[in-house]
């Protein structure tokens, strides 16, 4: 032992609390300056200490916070060949209509040794589900995030310790994981295209939540854009109105949001309307209704996903549809990729295509 550098001794002392969870995942460490003091060495030589574990993943570093157990040692765990459940977080579960993700993923894993365990972080909170999850003996997950900026504290926990783990439907902001997602711009692009091919000028786009916030909704928005420039229909008071209904208040009456879109809408001349989602392009035209207007007599509309209730409400609507289930099932081929051959998979993000449905929400000006 008398051979053995002075750092090793402090990287196999925190090593032996790691592992006997004595120092559990996500505990802070000691800082160099404590180091240096509890084991009588220079700063140095606790700050390579550090170092050495932050090499073998078995800590991560914040700057200006300090330095914390990761959660390797768990991982290690999980990924025991024993263990064959899949773990799938989404933000609704048994809701038809809402993507068929669950399908997908079971279409997969039928001919696999894994299971599925399905779990609603509406229900127990995305934050409380992902800690625990962190050290659970699932062997991987595949999680649809609410949004693409929040617990990035423990998300980013999961890739610092080579979780296997596939996102869908959004990137998460600054964090490699491998996503599976439709084609959000093209979507947005062929509605856009779609209303300008009937003739309309003046296409306004709005959606429930701020852009920043979700990756999907900033590629439908940047598509949308991209077909007004195309064919040369830029229009500025259009883009300041859309710009206004990008920043939508959580807080704020949805029904009365509404009612103000469609008022700036008309105000402005605006015909055609491309929306984030089906939900808002159906409340859109039902609050139309109560206001004495019709789609798509007085404007026409146009949503994104092709949920059920898009082919029973009246006038049936228009969409761009989404392939759910061959999301699910990529997602879910992906993950066994990642854990059965963590260096040989691909972290290229896969892009699954959308069809414009044409239906009866469209009028030709």
């Amino acid at each position: 032992m008398g051979n053995i550098p002075l750092y090793q001794h402090i990287v196999m002392d925190l090593k032996a609390k790691i592992e006997s969870g004595e120092l559990k995942s996500g505990d802070q460490l000691p800082t160099e300056a404590e180091i240096s003091k509890q084991y009588n060495v220079s700063r140095i030589t606790s700050k390579r200490a550090l170092t050495e574990l932050e090499n073998a993943n078995l800590i991560y570093r914040i700057q200006g916070k300090g330095s914390f157990v990761n959660s390797l040692p768990l991982l290690k765990r999980s990924t025991d060949q024993a263990n064959k459940e899949i773990l799938l977080i989404l933000p609704f579960s048994h809701n038809p209509g809402l993507g068929d993700y669950e399908k997908g993923v079971n279409e997969y894993l039928e001919d696999t040794e894994y299971i599925l365990n399905i779990q609603s972080n509406r229900i127990t909170g995305q934050r409380k589900l992902l800690q625990a999850a962190l050290q659970s003996s699932n062997s991987g997950i595949i999680f649809y995030p609410i949004n693409s900026i929040t617990d990035l504290d423990i998300l980013y926990q999961y890739h610092l310790s080579q979780y296997p783990f596939v996102t869908m439907d959004k990137c998460i902001e600054g964090i490699p994981f491998l996503s599976v997602m439709s084609d959000n711009f093209d979507g947005a692009y062929q509605a856009t295209k779609h209303l300008i091919d009937n003739n309309h000028k003046k296409i306004a786009f709005v959606s429930s939540l701020k852009i920043e916030t979700s990756s999907p909704i900033r590629e439908r928005y940047l598509g949308h854009l991209k077909a007004l420039h195309d064919y040369n229909l830029i229009d500025q008071q259009v883009n300041d109105l859309t710009e206004q209904y990008l920043k939508h208040d959580d807080d704020d009456n949805q029904k009365e949001y509404y009612i103000r879109f469609i008022q700036a809408i008309q105000e402005q001349g605006v015909t055609g309307i491309v929306t984030e989602n089906d939900i808002i392009a159906i409340e859109i035209i039902q609050i139309a209704k109560e206001m004495g207007l019709s789609v798509p007599d007085d404007f026409s509309i146009i949503g994104f996903d092709n949920i059920d209730l898009a082919s029973f409400i009246e006038p049936k609507l228009t969409t761009i549809s989404q392939d759910f289930v061959q999301m699910g099932y990529l997602a879910a081929k992906s993950l066994v990729q990642l854990i059965e051959n963590p260096h040989e998979s691909s972290a290229k993000n896969l892009v699954v295509p959308v069809k414009l449905i044409e239906r009866q929400t469209v009028k030709k000006l």
